[in-house]
């Protein structure tokens, strides 16, 4: 499984148009082969501030989901409607469970 995290923030002004275009790519995105889970989520402190949360079958699915059109309309539209660089990492992860929790 590969887990991606990206961090965000959109221009003040551009914000409603990036949402708009979060919610297209976020439901083509779930169609996509591979896909486990894929959301866009604000943090509670900073509405201003965006966290992406993919979850992929395989590297190869990741692969995949980034050279589909509603990837490249995200990344073509990122200059103007983000507010610098997004932070993005990749994560294989070997093996998954549920979080033991105590009590």
């Amino acid at each position: 499984m590969v887990i991606v995290i990206a961090r965000f923030r959109p221009r003040p002004e551009r914000r409603d148009d990036l949402v708009a275009l979060l919610e297209e790519v976020q439901a083509a995105s779930r169609d996509d082969e591979g896909c486990l889970h894929y959301g866009y989520y604000t943090e509670i402190t900073d509405p201003l501030s965006f966290v992406a949360v993919e979850e992929w079958r395989d590297p190869e699915a990741l692969a995949a989901h980034l050279r589909q059109p509603h990837v490249a309309r995200l990344i073509g539209a990122l200059p103007e409607l983000g507010d610098g660089r997004p932070e993005i990492a990749a994560h294989e992860v070997a093996a998954s469970g549920p979080l033991p929790l105590p009590g």
